[in-house]
């Protein structure tokens, strides 16, 4: 298992000239569709190029005939990961796995070359990618370059061993979906190039177009080589409707004051259900104590205090300022992220599903005694089964299972509504859907209660 360092990422960003900010900055990935700093595909590329490198102790220049990767899932900074060979045969392939994901795919072939091309020897200063790339262009050209001495850095076996040509494309090829094509909010998706015509152009000639339904760029390389590019356009994160706007929507639940004698806790008030369940519930006039994990509420709503934590972990502070608050009513809608797996059943995801949906709240039933708790399930997960969703859906069925128990029990009044699914970052995803508003959803879960 191995990282990828900042360093190194900061060096790469001068080689390469894509100084995308998803690869490079922090908090930039954590507000980001992918919620965490994410590794250069190129970047992957070119390690398991290493890696074979290494392994086949060559000692001549190879120059790659054909090269295809498919970045699947993202690798995020910090991460652990291996990588694993697949085949040696007509194709080598190999795939970089964590936690039994398959993030990304290579394969390729080579002969052996030693006659080399020369390029400029230049590095890049940071300048800034694109926000909104055209939607068709004509042949445009892309200056090939690189810098010997910061390429053998970080990836030492390359800079002898493989021949220039395919090291400049591939350089190229992430500076432009990074800073052009999409640009800012781009995801480099697959690449797929033929080396075996070439010529000795000294820049890279390509066209692209738009999917005419999808955010998705097809970027076609002309020359020096040939081949195609795909890259998506990141979705934007959700941003649910401030106290002002909800207030104007909803002028009846705030005239009516429906929900003035709950003092209500929320777990997971930062965003998604839980933010919009807050705001609701205090434009009703309930007296509110909001949590939330890492990113604090900016946002002033009457009636509501904030405090950190930890579901998993809670502080001896936090316990403290629950019980003196002393709920009536708990809205349950802690979480951690959501991804999709593979086919095999994951014990350690389904596990912190677990934790998460039901041991969470029973250590806050131990100081607290509510007359009222409400946690949601998705119905299109617990009824239709998604093979890839096994460990979520098993999870929140079992919440829902819990929850009865609770109700035996504790004599508490439970609600577990199985809404459909919601426009969260949760759901964020490429291909459109129709999905349901988050205050929607929150207005008739809540106004169904208090019937």
């Amino acid at each position: 298992m191995t990282q990828i360092s900042q360093s190194n990422l900061e060096i790469f960003s001068k080689l390469s000239g894509d100084f995308n900010p998803i690869h490079l900055n922090e908090e930039f990935g954590k507000n980001s569709y992918f919620g965490g700093q994410i590794i250069y595909g190129i970047y992957q590329v070119f390690l398991l190029l290493e890696h074979f490198l290494k392994n086949k102790k060559i000692k001549k220049v190879i120059k790659i005939q054909n090269l295809k990767a498919s970045f699947i899932n993202p690798l995020f900074k910090n991460s652990k990961f291996k990588i694993k060979k697949i085949s040696d045969k007509n194709f080598i392939k190999y795939e970089i796995i964590s936690e039994d994901k398959i993030l990304t795919k290579i394969e390729f072939k080579f002969l052996n070359d030693e006659n080399q091309i020369s390029y400029e020897n230049l590095s890049f200063s940071k300048y800034d990618a694109i926000l909104n790339p055209s939607q068709k262009g004509e042949n445009l050209k892309e200056k090939l370059v690189y810098d010997l001495k910061i390429f053998k850095k970080i990836f030492p076996l390359c800079s002898l061993y493989l021949h220039t040509q395919n090291i400049v494309v591939l350089l190229a090829s992430t500076r432009i979906v990074g800073m052009k094509i999409p640009g800012l909010h781009s995801i480099y998706s697959n690449l797929n190039l033929d080396f075996s015509k070439t010529n000795e152009e000294q820049t890279l000639s390509y066209n692209y177009e738009k999917h005419h339904s999808i955010d998705c760029f097809l970027i076609n390389i002309l020359s020096p080589c040939k081949g195609s590019i795909k890259a998506f356009i990141r979705p934007k994160l959700i941003e649910n409707l401030n106290f002002e706007k909800l207030s104007l929507k909803y002028q009846d639940i705030l005239k009516n004051q429906n929900f003035k004698d709950q003092k209500a806790l929320i777990i997971g008030a930062s965003k998604g259900l839980g933010n919009t369940c807050t705001k609701i519930l205090a434009l009703g006039g309930a007296k509110i104590l909001a949590t939330y994990h890492s990113k604090k509420i900016q946002e002033n709503i009457p009636n509501c205090s904030f405090i950190k934590y930890d579901t998993l972990k809670p502080s001896k502070t936090s316990i403290e300022k629950i019980k003196k608050f002393n709920p009536t009513h708990i809205y349950y809608f802690a979480t951690p992220k959501i991804s999709v797996q593979n086919n095999h059943l994951n014990r350690d995801i389904l596990i912190q599903f677990l934790d998460y949906y039901i041991f969470g709240l029973d250590q806050i039933l131990n100081f607290t005694q509510p007359c009222s708790i409400t946690s949601s399930s998705s119905s299109s997960f617990v009824e239709d089964l998604p093979l890839d969703m096994k460990e979520y859906s098993i999870a929140k069925a079992a919440m829902e299972i819990y929850m009865q128990y609770l109700k035996k029990q504790k004599n508490i009044e439970v609600n577990t509504p199985r809404f459909p699914r919601a426009k969260t970052n949760q759901t964020l995803s490429l291909i459109p859907q129709d999905l349901k508003e988050t205050d929607e959803l929150i207005i008739s879960m809540l106004l169904k209660e208090i019937k």
